[in-house]
């Protein structure tokens, strides 16, 4: 039985809530033994429970994404037990579920209609725009702001090392890295851009997602320039009868399939090239990607588990590609369950938004360009703590806004 949403609209505030906890600066996170628990994991622990009670009463009716996700976690759980043993498994699975699966579910229950989602995007601006602003006082100041003075609140050092680039600062503002920062910020973008927000809340969007451009960072510029490309493609269709979204695909299809043929190194290859600022960046990155393919060769099935890798001696352990790290270390079906996912969830959107009124179908849009351009980013990075948790809400908003359309339609 589906949720009575009037009833029970406070729960797009859980969603706020969340949002708000993935900006709370790394030296907040605390340990119990050797386990990290940053606030967000605290809030997932508890939303786990709320998720659970909804499943068993039939408040949140299943769709294919939703098993897809699960099936993820369920995966990563014994690939890890596989390569780790179960007590170290337990560990380091379990975070990365709550992480991944929790965070997919607790927007899934909360976000459950276009409505919600304009809510959430509302209360979450000023946010994201004072984060946004942090960081850009960061990259123009040439020092870190907040890390500093929530280690000054905690006791807990965080070691930083400015990183200029085009003489000034690499941003990171409450983030990990600042990469992760300028792809967490491009990512809502789309999202303000096309939502039919009016007012505060769209300037104050607009401003934080634009500050992603004060990380310098080559994952956050292609977020960035993929996101307002889409958008544009997008109002250009609507008001054109000469192109539509079918064959903007078809033709992008078309020029992958020749990229694929006819250079020697590949789409991948040459996303993640041309995704870095410079020349040694990008050397790395090709040299990760094929020394990483090795791995991923010889244990295709459960992978590494979250062990070091084999690479020669001089080459960094980082590895700057999301869908390549869960291969490595939970084997081929982790990222393919994970990009089926998403592709449910875009195809989805897409299919359902001819339906709508002009504003509404802009919305559903640009929730597939946003996760869409976030898949694309995560070529040049590999995702963790807050920024992995936001692109599986963001999946998770997806999900629901499909099943909601969908149902929408077949009521009227």
């Amino acid at each position: 039985m589906a949720r009575n949403h009037e009833a029970e609209r406070w729960r797009v505030f859980g969603a706020v809530a969340l949002v708000y906890t993935l900006l709370i600066p790394l030296p907040f996170n605390f340990s119990v033994g050797t386990l990290l628990l940053p606030p967000y994991r605290l809030f997932l622990i508890g939303a786990a429970f709320v998720i659970l009670r909804d499943i068993l009463k039939g408040h949140l009716r299943l769709c294919l994404a939703d098993y897809v996700v699960a099936a993820l976690g369920v995966w990563i759980a014994i690939s890890s037990i596989v390569t780790m043993g179960l007590d170290q498994a337990v560990q380091a699975s379990g975070s990365l579920v709550l992480d991944i699966v929790v965070a997919y579910f607790w927007l899934r229950t909360t976000i459950s209609s276009l409505r919600d989602l304009r809510i959430l995007l509302v209360l979450s601006a000023p946010g994201l725009a004072m984060t946004g602003l942090i960081i850009g006082a960061e990259s123009l100041l040439q020092m870190h702001l907040v890390m500093p003075a929530a280690s000054a609140i905690t006791g807990q050092v965080h070691e930083l090392e400015p990183s200029i680039r085009l003489g000034l600062m690499r941003g990171q503002g409450p983030f990990p890295h600042p990469i992760l920062a300028g792809i967490f910020l491009g990512s809502f973008l789309p999202l303000y851009l096309v939502a039919g927000l009016r007012g505060w809340p769209l300037w104050l969007g607009l401003f934080g997602g634009l500050c992603c451009v004060f990380t310098f960072s080559s994952g956050a510029f292609l977020v960035l320039a993929s996101g307002l490309a889409l958008v544009a493609a997008n109002f250009m269709i609507l008001r054109t009868s000469m192109v539509s979204w079918r064959l903007a695909l078809l033709g992008l299809l078309v020029v992958i399939i020749f990229l694929e043929v006819a250079s020697q190194s590949g789409v991948v290859k040459l996303i993640t090239r041309f995704a870095a600022l410079n020349n040694q960046t990008a050397f790395f990155r090709l040299l990760i990607w094929d020394e990483g393919i090795k791995t991923v060769v010889e244990n295709p099935i459960f992978g590494i588990g979250f062990g070091d890798w084999a690479r020669p001696r001089w080459m960094p352990p980082s590895v700057d590609n999301y869908w390549l790290v869960l291969a490595m270390r939970h084997g081929v079906i982790a990222p393919l369950l994970a990009l089926l996912g998403v592709l449910l969830a875009v195809v989805g959107l897409a299919r359902n938004s001819v339906r709508l009124a002009t504003v509404d179908q802009n919305t559903i849009r640009g929730t597939a360009i946003a996760l869409s351009v976030m898949c694309l980013g995560v070529f040049s990075v590999a995702l963790w703590l807050s920024p992995q948790v936001w692109f599986f809400a963001l999946l998770g908003i997806a999900a629901s806004l499909v099943q909601h359309t969908a149902q929408s339609a077949a009521e009227t």
